[in-house]
């Protein structure tokens, strides 16, 4: 599992990574999953996102083209300048999910908080906590959306890791949902997960009214 400093090395030349490993483990159909997460954010003009995990900016570039307003997290400096370059007016912090939400956000709401490809750098306990952090800084009605490697049963993970032999991180914790939808309606969310691509799904978190 890279750190901060192997994103840093990372970030000049992700977006160009990508697109040339967007087929098999771990980027099958990345592309198709970040839109289906933008396609569950409706009218996003003055909408405001927290993007945790911002990377470059691949995932909500495209919604502050539409007028959102955009707040990133991410633990890597390079990866923010990045992605100040395709949201200038985007509000950024250098700031580790491991640690939560950073004291400058702390008094901030959100109509939707989002993450790609970052939540597997949590194990299952710190997920878990995190999530139910970020249930105080959303609005009435507001959604988390959490894109990633996933799968939805124990079985499903296996037959990829199987598939994906030597290429397989062993580090990273994915997301196995039948394995935390107990944890997470007890959170007392409405949950829905989507299996998007043979690697990744896209889980969404409503809290109940």
């Amino acid at each position: 599992m890279l750190d901060n400093k192997g994103f840093d090395k990372w970030a000049g030349d992700y977006d160009k990574s990508i697109a040339e490993s967007s087929k098999g483990y771990p980027f099958e159909g990345y592309y198709d999953v970040l839109s289906a997460v933008r396609s569950l954010i409706k009218e996003p003009s003055g909408k405001r996102i927290l993007d945790v995990g911002i990377g470059t900016g691949l995932l909500t570039n495209e919604l502050y083209k539409q007028g959102a307003d955009i707040y990133g997290l991410d633990f890597s400096e390079k990866m923010i300048i990045e992605a100040k370059t395709k949201m200038p007016k985007g509000s950024f912090y250098n700031s580790d999910m491991k640690d939560g939400i950073p004291e400058e956000l702390k008094n901030n709401m959100f109509d939707y908080i989002v993450s790609s490809y970052a939540i597997h750098h949590l194990n299952h306990m710190d997920k878990i906590e995190f999530i139910k952090s970020l249930k105080d800084f959303l609005v009435e009605d507001g959604l988390i959306i959490l894109a990633d490697i996933s799968f939805e049963s124990k079985d499903d993970l296996i037959s990829c890791k199987i598939e994906s032999g030597h290429e397989w991180d062993e580090d990273e914790d994915y997301m196995v949902i039948e394995e935390l939808m107990d944890d997470f309606l007890g959170l007392g969310f409405d949950i829905r997960y989507t299996q998007v691509s043979r690697y990744a799904g896209v889980l969404t978190l409503k809290k109940h009214r």
